[in-house]
């Protein structure tokens, strides 16, 4: 990849495949500190039919921190900065993993003209993380983080790592990219009140939007198994033009562990044929 100056901030960006057609971008989920680690092969398998970046957000991979208190809008003039800075064409196809489903909604609010489609990867709705519960595990997980800064020394992972691990893995454990991780925790919790509620980080109007949802679930299904797809089969109502796509026997993170679902979704998004 390269390193992207959106403005006095650099980004970590990584495009691949054909500059034809619209470009796609993969927005990672919440605990993805390096994009390529968990998008890489989706990616590398998308950039047969089409232009398709990954990035780092600041302060994750190799990206830049930034120094002011993150917010979801932030994130979003972030990736709005990156696509002007690299001067890619639209309308995009916007991809988002889990977390990175409110984000990708948020630019196609603010941006619509700017958008071909959206495809969610299982991805996160307004009602699962705005909760008591969604606050005090955020809590909990920010207190361990902030421990674990406590004594953690520049550049080096906060645990220990066999010397063949590879750089990615490494870096994604240094305290900079922790302490940019606990920043994206707090975001959650700056989200504006309006924001908080079904639809509050937008929604679609006529833009297509393809909606995968994880199939794998306990057996028989537990309450959380059931709200999840509730959840879930609701995000259908953001687009006059929506699909719903099952993953069937995947759980959360198809996209690493079976990037072909993934691939296929965006194949729909583009109008093109299913893979033989």
């Amino acid at each position: 990849g390269e390193l992207l100056d959106i403005g006095g901030r650099r980004l970590h960006v990584d495009c691949q495949g054909p500059a034809t057609g619209p470009t796609v971008i993969i927005e990672a989920g919440m605990s993805q500190f390096v994009a390529h680690g968990t998008y890489g092969e989706a990616q590398r398998r998308i950039a047969a039919f089409a232009r398709v970046c990954i990035y780092d957000r600041a302060g994750l991979g190799w990206s830049d921190a930034d120094p002011s208190p993150r917010t979801h809008d932030a994130m979003v003039d972030d990736l709005h900065r990156f696509v002007e800075a690299k001067r890619l064409p639209t309308p995009l196809v916007l991809v988002g993993h889990s977390i990175g489903g409110l984000l990708v909604r948020r630019y196609a609010q603010r941006h619509p003209r700017d958008v071909h489609a959206v495809v969610l990867l299982d991805a996160t709705p307004e009602g699962h993380l705005y909760t008591p519960a969604g606050e005090a595990e955020r809590a909990a997980l920010v207190a361990r983080i902030t421990a674990g800064l406590a004594q953690a020394k520049p550049g080096v992972p906060v645990v220990n790592m066999p010397a063949s691990t590879p750089a990615a893995t490494q870096l994604a454990f240094t305290p900079e990219v922790l302490s940019a991780v606990r920043e994206e925790y707090a975001a959650i919790d700056r989200t504006p009140v309006a924001m908080r509620g079904p639809g509050g980080y937008g929604t679609l109007g006529d833009i297509p939007l393809y909606v995968v949802r994880r199939g794998k679930v306990a057996s028989p299904p537990s309450a959380s198994d059931e709200q999840w797809r509730t959840q879930q089969e609701s995000l259908l109502g953001l687009s006059r033009k929506s699909t719903m796509i099952v993953a069937e026997g995947a759980g959360h993170m198809f996209v690493f562990e079976q990037p072909a679902i993934a691939v296929d979704a965006v194949r729909r998004a583009l109008g093109l044929p299913a893979a033989p």
